[in-house]
């Protein structure tokens, strides 16, 4: 659709690893997918807003919070729900077929309470 190709590609592709990498093995433009025995376990990337935070999220659906991993047929992310930081930068964004749609509240806390 036109919407998507006039923005650019943030992730071209995900890098499937069995072990955790360190902060610093993920640039700015990685998407690491930590698998195992094809079960998602984490998805690491740097925040995409460049304060170089890695932002590491678990794919589990035993943890309280999870998201998932869908990859394109050109083995870029698309990720669900969006992220939003609840600190730092509060970054708030959506991943869609490697491209990084910002939320209109982005740069403002969230306004829910952990539970």
């Amino acid at each position: 659709d036109i919407v998507n190709s006039l923005l650019p590609i943030h992730f071209s592709s995900i890098t499937t690893v069995s072990t955790t990498p360190s902060n610093s093995q993920i640039g700015s433009n990685d998407f690491f997918l930590v698998e195992y025995k094809e079960k998602q376990y984490w998805a690491l990337f740097q925040c995409p807003c460049g304060c170089g935070e890695i932002i590491s999220l678990s794919l589990q659906n035993e943890h309280h919070k999870s998201w998932y991993v869908v990859k394109s047929k050109n083995n870029r992310p698309t990720l669900h729900p969006s992220v939003w930081q609840n600190e730092g930068c509060y970054s708030h964004f959506i991943i869609t077929d490697g491209r990084i749609y910002w939320c209109g509240n982005n740069g403002f806390a969230p306004d829910f309470e952990e539970v």
